[in-house]
């Protein structure tokens, strides 16, 4: 599979809402996150994500190494190579320890997180498995990580859902 699928916009030949979000883009990040190649097909649902986007980029009460844990995992759940590969490389480079990082690729609870990363890694874990969480461990992360974090962490994975899905759905693939 190729990036075949993945219509380019052009920032040229780009209508006025879309130079306006590829502006911002700009600002933000410097340069077009592939994602923004698909969402600027609708400019109005890429000017949203940007805003998600930049703040998960820059969250103010995870770590990166948090933020890394939870993207990687929503990938892993999405099987999404492209984010596979990319937030591979970024975990490690954020500290997560390599036994994490093995766990989450081998889709297993990490259990060699310890501290906040350890109840990250939890609270993770059971917001992708989906369903009720019972109300001791929900209390456990209210109390552990606070509901600002447990806000951020959903959004988060949402965002990164909708990442992992595009690009599996453009087929595109790892870069090497």
């Amino acid at each position: 599979m190729t990036d075949n699928r993945l219509a380019r916009i052009d920032p040229e030949t780009a209508t006025d809402e879309q130079k306006k979000v590829i502006a911002r883009l700009g600002e933000g990040r410097g340069r077009i996150p592939t994602p923004f190649n698909i969402w600027l097909h609708n400019p109005h649902l890429a000017e949203g994500m940007e805003i998600i986007g930049t703040h998960v980029d820059r969250s103010p009460v995870l770590s990166e190494a948090e933020s890394e844990v939870a993207i990687l995992s929503t990938a892993v759940f999405w099987n999404a190579p492209y984010v596979i590969a990319n937030h591979r490389r970024h975990a490690l480079k954020a500290g997560v320890p390599e036994a994490v990082v093995a766990a989450i690729l081998e889709k297993r609870r990490p259990e060699a997180a310890e501290g906040r990363l350890g109840l990250v890694c939890d609270a993770v874990c059971d917001m992708l498995a989906g369903g009720m969480i019972e109300d001791a461990r929900f209390a456990r992360y209210a109390a552990g990580l606070g509901r600002a974090v447990i806000a951020e962490l959903l959004i988060t994975i949402g965002y990164f859902t909708s990442i992992s899905l595009a690009m599996s759905l453009h087929a595109l693939e790892p870069k090497s």
